[in-house]
């Protein structure tokens, strides 16, 4: 059973995050954490590991050290699809993945039930 969170707790927290590709550290001890409520944003030059740090927090990819939590939880191994039914999805750089669809039915398709902001 999880322990009750308060709104001062981190939705997101990730510590000591490590990923390398043979020679190459992509992401090399990253730590921060996500406020509840808050809007965040990661910036950085082309290059800099931001797409394999969101490939490590949403399980496309493994770390090779560190902790990420998710609403308390560690979710570091847990596959894709069980991080999404969690809540925490991720969109990719496309402006409509299902051309026949709508911007609106394409975010509805992402991650039905999920407990964040709803679409009204």
């Amino acid at each position: 059973m999880k322990a009750p969170y308060s709104r001062a707790d981190p939705i997101l927290a990730i510590d000591g995050l490590h990923k390398s590709f043979g020679g190459l550290e992509a992401v090399a001890g990253a730590e921060f954490s996500v406020r509840r409520g808050s809007l965040t944003a990661l910036i950085g030059p082309n290059g800099a590991g931001k797409t394999t740090l969101f490939d490590l927090i949403t399980g496309f990819s493994r770390s090779d050290r560190g902790t990420i939590r998710f609403d308390g939880s560690v979710i570091g191994r847990l596959p894709p699809y069980r991080i999404a039914r969690l809540g925490l999805v991720r969109t990719f750089q496309l402006t409509r993945v299902f051309a026949a669809m709508t911007v609106l039915e394409n975010l509805m398709l992402a991650s039905p039930g999920q407990p964040g902001a709803k679409l009204s």
